[in-house]
């Protein structure tokens, strides 16, 4: 998996892209692009890689990343099978430059709220289910929409969500992809093999080996360029995936500790309790819970 730069996707009488994509996996790399980016996945589940955040994807999630921030969505394994539904993923993408509306367009007094909710994007933001709720017709309807309602219709759409405070950021600063062509090849590398093998015990000298390093090297150079260590790194990978698996409620939790990667059930707990501020059991009955409110 490398870092790589996507070209724009519009065509060129258009000033953005607006898509809909049935298919049965995600299939992309770890990439990048100028252009801002709206996601709505209508049917899927994964794993979402967003600058150095790291958490789970599922269905009426909407998210916006800024310009040129290094993101993936990768669907959960079981996508990935030979024999599989061929539109078990449904998604919306639009994607639009920030100057879409020209460069005076977000100078104007009424564009404020938008240039801010752009700014934002720039940490990855993740909407409330509410949220999205109150566009997803207008994110529907621009697919195939042309002329000059289809721009009114993403304006629309970005003017209610410059307004909504139900949104997270998902890192804590603002991601630039400044690194250099080594630099991404390197990082895609990395996170490539831990998403690989995040199952099976991971020793600092195999990764650091894959980065052409010393360890001690290689732990100062992630934690400049992800503001994680790697042990914080990997165990956010490792408990994302204990957490679909806890959802699912299909294992008991010792077995999704050692699924995940752990090798104690002590460690799993702490760990687990100290990024989720519950514990897996409460974890689990909490969606037992709303399953039966159903």
């Amino acid at each position: 998996m490398k870092l790589t730069y996507k070209q724009t996707e519009k065509k060129p009488e258009n000033s953005f892209l607006a898509r809909q994509d049935r298919m049965p996996c995600i299939e992309q790399d770890w990439h990048f692009h100028k252009e801002l980016e709206l996601i709505y996945f209508i049917k899927s589940t994964g794993t979402r890689y967003v600058g150095n955040s790291i958490g789970n994807f599922g269905p009426g999630e909407l998210y916006l990343i800024g310009s040129n921030v290094p993101h993936l969505f990768r669907n959960d394994r079981e996508y990935y099978a030979d024999k599989l539904e061929s539109e078990a993923v449904d998604l919306v993408v639009v994607k639009f430059d920030p100057d879409f509306l020209g460069t005076g367009f977000k100078d104007l007094t009424e564009a404020k709220k938008l240039l801010t909710l752009f700014q934002v994007a720039n940490k990855g933001i993740k909407f409330s289910k509410a949220a999205a709720y109150l566009v997803h017709n207008h994110i529907l309807g621009l697919v195939g929409n042309q002329g000059l309602s289809s721009i009114v219709g993403l304006l629309n759409i970005l003017d209610i969500l410059s307004i909504s405070e139900n949104y997270t950021t998902l890192c804590l600063e603002a991601i630039s992809n400044t690194f250099s062509q080594n630099e991404k090849d390197r990082m895609a590398r990395i996170i490539s093999y831990l998403n690989e093998n995040f199952e099976n015990k991971i020793e600092l000298d195999e990764v650091a080996a894959i980065a052409c390093m010393t360890p001690n090297a290689f732990c100062r150079y992630f934690k400049k360029r992800t503001h994680k260590s790697f042990t914080q790194y990997l165990n956010e990978i490792r408990l994302r995936h204990a957490c679909k698996l806890l959802i699912e409620g299909e294992m008991q939790v010792a077995t999704i500790c050692f699924q995940s990667g752990f090798n104690t059930l002590t460690n799993f707990n702490r760990q687990f309790k100290a990024l989720m501020k519950i514990t897996p059991s409460e974890y689990m009955e909490k969606y037992n819970q709303r399953e039966e409110v159903v």
